[in-house]
């Protein structure tokens, strides 16, 4: 009998370590979990995404960085559109429906800078709609280490690459080549520039010491005294000018000028108006054709004569046109040349008288 209680007590210890163990295990599992135990009340939400990024069945799902329950199941979508290329059944807390509407946005974030991945949902607001039991969230990518080390890579290498060619521009400077470099290795830019900074300097001692035309302009008063001489010269005329003295004070201030004027002006419109009405030679020659067709009549008549003296036509036209006349004249002069001439030699032959007796 000993040995059968014994052996009954042996069992139940067993029995007892077997539940308590078990106990401990869904407390721990319990505690593990955090608040989403297992009485809480769940509900399922399908979420689709471009690319999974690496993300796996029990994921933390969390809303504002708390966590409201796990990824239950990843897999490839039969949909064609390819932001719906993989589905996520997300398993969360009932408690939060209402916060989880269709404007909420689902990104694939990391724990850590190589950690764990999770789902990460922010709040939705009243525009949007509950997501009831089965309903579906379109999720955002979000950049993740590898596009930013990818990212990164190019970046250093483009870096590289710049700094090489920084280096061939600094070469070429140090060898002298291009604009920089003949600024920085010729030194005849140099004395250039020292040579136009000692003229600088030569032209403004010039300008303190009075030397030359501008010298003598900014140092020498003369210019200045002869140009306030001017200006009370001017002052004067004009004061002479508003008093009536002068010529020019009598012609602006005296109005017998003005009257002469005037009636000057009336003359030529009583003249203007005799011609426009047709009096006098003016007003004849303006206004009677007759005068008109008669002066064009003679100027035909006198271009017919023109025309006939250029064709030889007429005592005019042959005294131009015909050298016979000319011969003859140059023939007669040389004749009375020779008779000026041989009176000059012998006057006597040509002096001499004879009386005759009849």
């Amino acid at each position: 009998m000993a040995q059968r209680r014994s052996l009954a007590w042996t069992e139940l210890r067993v029995g007892i370590l077997v539940i308590t163990s078990f106990a401990l295990l869904a407390l721990g599992i319990f505690f593990i979990g955090g608040s989403s135990g297992f009485l809480t009340p769940k509900y399922n939400v399908f979420a689709y995404f471009q690319n999974a990024n690496n993300l796996k069945a029990g994921a933390e799902v969390q809303l504002e960085g708390v966590t409201i329950g796990n990824v239950r199941k990843v897999s490839i979508s039969t949909q064609a559109d390819p932001k719906k290329a993989v589905e996520v059944e997300l398993r969360l807390e009932e408690k939060y429906k209402n916060i989880i509407r269709t404007d909420s946005m689902l990104t694939i974030g990391t724990i850590g800078l190589l950690g764990d991945k999770y789902v990460d949902i922010t709040r939705g607001t009243e525009d949007g709609q509950v997501v009831p039991e089965g309903g579906y969230l379109q999720g955002t990518e979000a950049g993740d280490i590898a596009k930013i080390v990818q990212g990164t890579n190019d970046f250093v290498a483009n870096l590289q690459e710049l700094s090489n060619q920084f280096k061939r521009m600094t070469d070429r400077i140090d060898r002298g080549e291009g604009t920089l470099g003949k600024l920085l290795t010729d030194s005849a830019i140099f004395d250039n520039i020292n040579r136009a900074t000692l003229e600088a300097n030569g032209f403004v001692r010039d300008l303190r010491t009075g030397n030359g035309t501008v010298g003598k302009l900014v140092s020498d008063d003369e210019l200045y005294r002869r140009v306030n001489t001017m200006v009370e010269r001017m002052d004067t005329l004009v004061g002479n000018i508003e008093h009536g003295q002068g010529t020019a004070g009598k012609f602006i201030n005296d109005p017998a000028v003005y009257h002469k004027t005037d009636q000057i002006l009336g003359r030529m419109q009583a003249i203007t108006d005799r011609i426009d009405r047709g009096e006098g030679t003016l007003g004849k020659l303006s206004k009677d054709e007759a005068l008109y067709n008669d002066f064009r009549e003679t100027m035909k008549q006198f271009q017919t004569m023109v025309a006939a003296v250029q064709n030889g036509e007429g005592s005019a036209g042959k005294f131009i046109k015909d050298p016979t006349l000319y011969n003859s004249l140059n023939q007669t002069s040389s004749e009375v040349l020779k008779l000026l001439y041989d009176f000059r030699q012998n006057p006597k032959k040509f002096l001499t008288i004879n009386f005759k007796l009849f």
